[in-house]
């Protein structure tokens, strides 16, 4: 999905690519830099947002996903063999979720308003892209700009928010689990953990009581935010019955979970494997409110390594403490920050070169809750060391 060339990072040509057992503790001590020091190492055209160079960037995402939904329509009402369908129908699945979700992303632009500088357009457009993928935008927008106001604090954060050991023995699993009680999480929050954390804010902060990403009263919003989160429900009930419509009075149910439901599935795992993986690790720490710092806070979260995926996904896995720092900057420009500020990080920059599949199953393993100590509150892992 990239336009025109570009740079190969460092890490790219094997400089700091570090093994899991290699990669340091995140410092905990005040950066010796600013967010100041960091922008002015970056070119000034990075921060330059460009509505044309933005929309060939959806325009070839949008074009990749129409060419499969037709090329899958043909399939679905044809009479080749089971065999060929057989192969066809996954790749499909798998292709059409990767290339969906780097339109997410670019709707995820859309609310951190890099797509372009015209706030109308970015709203109107990420509207329009996220409740076809049954995300209500402006609520999303908006809890997710708290989380990153408050990235890694532990009251304050929408995302991610981890266990203490003392709320898991209050629920009772304290105890490691077993191995199929592991696998049976993962498959749980890979199928259904976006649609609870929309639903019921599963995984984010603590608010007493059940919270919902559709109700305009909740406490993620402010009053000014009411009509936002209306018109953001009201797009995705519209959204609702044209898939209803589709399934049920011109297609049928099974055509609609074919071409629809199961890409859009594959769309939620990516979402919630990629957030987890930026957000948690052993080395990685959440601070209370007398240790937090906005900037401390940025700068807790992992770059990760997703192979020919960081090119579908618009650099949001390899680039993303540079879109913490810089949430307005266009993923375009994002990578040639990252290298820009690099030197000046040293330390502080988080780099995993872990295939993402073993990266998940060893972090669900390890992040079983934080412990605080002295205002840093780390992951412990299992067995306890």
């Amino acid at each position: 999905m990239a336009v025109g060339k570009r740079k190969r990072l460092p890490q790219e040509e094997g400089e700091n690519r570090l093994s899991e057992s290699e990669i340091a503790k995140v410092p905990t001590d005040l950066p010796p830099f600013t967010l100041s020091d960091l922008k002015k190492a970056i070119p000034p055209h990075c921060f330059e947002r460009s509505l044309v160079l933005s929309s060939i960037y959806l325009v070839v995402d949008l074009s990749a996903v129409t060419l499969m939904l037709l090329t899958a329509n043909f399939v679905f009402h044809s009479q080749l063999a089971w065999y060929f369908q057989a192969l066809f129908w996954p790749v499909y699945w798998v292709c059409q979720g990767c290339v969906s979700f780097g339109v997410w992303i670019i709707a995820h632009e859309c609310g951190h308003r890099s797509f372009c500088e015209n706030t109308t357009i970015c709203d109107a457009l990420g509207l329009v892209l996220h409740s076809v993928l049954l995300v209500p935008y402006h609520s999303w927008r908006i809890s997710h700009a708290k989380h990153h106001n408050n990235t890694n604090r532990m009251v304050g954060d929408e995302a991610f928010v981890p266990c203490t050991r003392k709320q898991l023995m209050q629920d009772g699993n304290l105890e490691y689990p077993n191995l199929f009680y592991r696998v049976l999480k993962v498959v749980r929050y890979l199928t259904v953990g976006w649609p609870l954390y929309l639903l019921l804010h599963a995984r984010g902060r603590d608010y007493g009581r059940r919270i919902t990403h559709f109700n305009p009263a909740s406490p993620l919003f402010k009053d000014k935010d009411f009509w936002d989160v209306v018109v953001s429900d009201i797009a995705i009930v519209v959204w609702l019955g044209v898939l209803s419509y589709l399934g049920l009075c011109i297609y049928s149910v099974s055509w609609l979970v074919a071409l629809y439901v199961i890409p859009l599935l594959i769309v939620n795992m990516w979402l919630v494997i990629i957030t987890y993986l930026q957000h948690s690790d052993p080395n990685i720490p959440h601070y209370s409110d007398d240790e937090w710092t906005w900037l401390r806070g940025a700068l807790c979260t992992m770059d990760r390594d997703f192979g020919v995926l960081n090119y579908v996904f618009h650099h949001l896995t390899d680039a993303h403490i540079c879109h913490h720092l810089f949430s307005k900057m266009p993923h375009y420009r994002i990578l040639e920050a990252t290298a820009a500020i690099k030197p000046i990080l040293g330390k502080y920059y988080n780099f995993d070169s872990t295939p993402f599949w073993k990266a998940l199953w060893n972090i669900d393993s390890r992040c079983r809750f934080v412990e605080n100590e002295g205002g840093i509150l780390w992951y412990k892992t299992f067995p306890e060391q």
